[in-house]
């Protein structure tokens, strides 16, 4: 009896298991919310004119972004973080930081390709956010993320269909069916 219920608890938690891997699937597929996708181009964004900062001698233009959007900066960043750590619990800080690393790296890369560009671009980024003061939503809303970022699928309220396919769950091996020995039984003793 105690054999039968060590097996029936163990068979109980692989079912529970089971169900929260393919949660785990959905959610370690990397797919953005649209809060998730608004982060990320908010970093993208801001690395963007804080490099213009620097090399553009755009310095008061970007304390005056921050001081303008400050709220709306920090909410956003705390949405990157939560974005990156539920992704990948274990490297989510450590991805958080590599990704606006990156973004630095490649806004930095494109003064030096193009500063004349560069700076011209930025400065009409910060007329436009300090001008008419968009909401921030509105403000990033023209700017591209990385193409790994894919947006989760959504699925409509009128439609049990979704737009897009939802992440295949992980398939397990098969049970192995026992094959008869040739010569149709089990030995007997």
């Amino acid at each position: 009896m105690r054999k039968f219920v060590k097996v029936s608890a163990a068979a109980l938690m692989l079912t529970c298991m089971g169900g929260n891997v393919y949660a785990a699937a959905a959610t370690a597929s990397g797919c953005a919310r649209p809060a998730d996708l608004n982060a990320l181009k908010t970093a993208a964004m801001q690395q963007r004119l804080m490099v213009a900062a620097l090399s553009c001698g755009e310095s008061q233009s970007y304390n005056n972004f921050v001081r303008s959007y400050q709220t709306e900066l920090q909410a956003s960043d705390k949405n990157l973080q939560t974005y990156f750590r539920r992704v990948n619990g274990k490297t989510g800080t450590a991805d958080y930081h590599a990704y606006k690393t990156r973004l630095a790296n490649s806004s930095s890369m494109a003064v030096i390709n193009d500063m004349t560009g560069y700076c011209a671009s930025a400065k009409a980024s910060f007329e436009q956010a300090l001008g008419t003061k968009p909401a921030l939503a509105v403000f990033i809303s023209d700017t591209t993320v990385d193409q790994r970022f894919a947006p989760c699928p959504l699925q409509t309220a009128t439609s049990s269909e979704p737009t897009a396919k939802a992440p295949a769950a992980p398939r397990t091996r098969p049970a192995q069916r026992t094959v008869s020995a040739q010569g149709g039984g089990v030995a007997q003793k």
